[in-house]
């Protein structure tokens, strides 16, 4: 049988659900959906008690896995992805059992970062939930609420401001606070105490942010609580707070069980009510919103999203890497960066690239890893003026950088960090890379050296006119509009690396401007 192409599946193995969903990619349009089943294996309730995933539950992910492949060949699907989130990604043993995943199905399931799981949920809120713009021009949070995490994500006046990672997801925090129930005289206070405890620095800092007017709550488990309420909602219709306190106040009774099973709510899904409905209650007191959106969107329609865009070339709604850029520059931000110079060098940067684009060899991708380096080369001076790079590199792979995964922010880390050009080919904080990687880094670390020099002064005296190569030199024409000595001087003592790399000198003209 002939693949359908435009025919394309997902498949999650999260915290509780395995699941796959099969759509068909129409331009310009959202993925029609095919097919949809889903399994509940917990198997984050193995890596949230015992730090490994067991040999039981990773044996029925096999089995379910072996049975999607049926149903991938039945509907003739040769394009599809896999992944696994917080349960593989925190497990000790969670490498391990993607191999042994990979060997016993031959599917090859990606274990995604925090960062890369919130690229997919900010991709199908922006692109699946209509006027989403709209709500993020007003100021919009965004609540993910998963099995063993939470995440909030904060738009300002149509801007990406933030987004934080909790480990306070519905299935998590069940299984950590469980044994209490029985000895406590009100685990539903007990329950909002701990989930208010660890939001309420993230309130602090950001409670000045903006005035927001909008919150939107996504996540598997709150479909059943719609099955509950009753609620036949289009993604575009709002739930008032109230009725929704209202319906959380009589989930805090007896009443549970008998609405769960009027409502035939899964008994493995029942005990996940009340911990998904406290933390909606904390994000609503948080933001004051008197309705919210509750769309059935999740990480599986992000990537459907994105596969139909690579699929039929076309572009976002919202261009993922806009949010990548807002978020560097937030955390740049944070520590206090001068924010002239670093757009500054930015622009100089993203400038050098493309004029060097000949002999550099490289694409969109890394010109993104540049720029984002760019915005953030300076953030370690905040704590310290002396190994301001190292600092740079721990605070960049401490934060939470959406739409990156583990190894490119690490990347981007290393840019920031020898952002001066001064770094020698067997630096051991290279050594985890490939070595096509570390000429990847050490390429457009050079570049940023160069772009870095050009405003030595914080002055943004500089423009970039044109550049040639010459025999063995690279001749770098600029406009400036105060004098540039310290820029001249600055540029000789940091191009060293840029010739070392490819070949050609750097030499600097200056044209000056009145």
């Amino acid at each position: 049988m002939n693949a359908k192409k435009n025919i394309a599946a997902v498949i999650d193995v999260g915290s509780h659900e395995t699941s796959l969903r099969i759509a068909r990619l129409v331009r310009g349009r959202a993925p029609l959906l095919i097919d949809e089943v889903s399994r509940t294996i917990p198997v984050g309730v193995d890596t949230f008690t015992t730090g490994r995933i067991s040999q039981v539950n990773l044996t029925q992910i096999v089995d379910v896995l072996n049975d999607f492949k049926d149903k991938l060949k039945e509907y003739r699907v040769t394009t599809f992805r896999a992944f696994a989130s917080s349960a593989f990604r925190e497990a000790t043993n969670g490498s391990y059992a993607i191999e042994q995943i990979f060997i016993r199905t031959g599917i090859r399931v990606e274990i995604l970062s925090n960062s890369m799981d919130n690229k997919y949920i900010q991709i199908a809120v922006s692109e699946g939930l209509p006027g989403f713009a709209a709500l993020a021009d007003q100021g919009c949070v965004i609540l993910v609420i998963g099995s063993g995490s939470i995440q909030l994500t904060l738009y300002h006046g149509g801007q990406y401001i933030n987004s934080q990672h909790f480990r306070l997801g519905v299935l998590r925090v069940r299984e950590l606070l469980g044994s209490l129930e029985r000895v406590s005289p009100d685990f539903n206070a007990l329950l909002a105490e701990y989930i208010s405890g660890a939001l309420n620095y993230y309130r602090a800092i950001n409670s000045r942010q903006s005035d927001f007017q909008n919150l939107i709550v996504i996540g598997g488990s709150l479909r059943y609580m719609k099955y509950v309420a009753k609620w036949d909602l289009a993604d575009d219709e709002t739930i008032s707070t109230g009725d929704f306190l209202a319906l959380l106040e009589r989930l805090k009774t007896r009443e549970r069980r008998i609405l769960a099973r009027v409502a035939q709510v899964p008994t493995e899904h029942e005990s996940l009510l009340i911990p998904g409905g406290v933390v909606i209650e904390e994000v609503l007191a948080f933001t004051g919103v008197e309705k919210f959106y509750m769309p059935n969107l999740d990480l599986i329609d992000g990537v459907l999203f994105e596969m139909g865009h690579e699929y039929y070339r076309t572009k976002f709604i919202r261009d993922p890497y806009k949010n990548m850029e807002e978020a560097a520059h937030h955390l740049a931000r944070r520590y206090r960066t001068d924010k002239f110079h670093v757009r500054h060098v930015q622009k100089l940067a993203e400038r050098l690239f493309d004029l060097t684009e000949r002999f550099h060899n490289l694409g969109v991708t890394e010109r993104r890893y540049l720029s984002l380096a760019a915005i953030l080369h300076n953030i370690g001076k905040y704590v310290s003026m002396y190994d301001d790079g190292i600092r740079a590199f721990n605070i960049i792979n401490s934060a939470e950088l959406i739409g990156l995964d583990d190894a490119e922010k690490e990347m981007v880390a290393l840019i920031a960090c020898f952002h001066n050009g001064h770094v020698d080919y067997d630096e051991p904080m290279l050594s985890r890379f490939t070595e096509a990687e570390r000429i990847v880094i050490l390429k457009l670390t050079a570049i940023l050296a160069v772009a870095n020099s050009l405003d030595a002064g914080h002055k943004q005296k500089l423009e970039i006119l044109s550049a040639k190569t010459s025999n063995d030199k690279f001749l770098l024409t600029v406009s400036a509009n105060l004098d540039a000595t310290i820029e001249n001087w600055n540029f000789n003592h940091h191009t060293a690396l840029f010739a070392d790399l490819f070949g050609y000198k750097p030499v600097l003209r200056v044209r000056r401007t009145l």
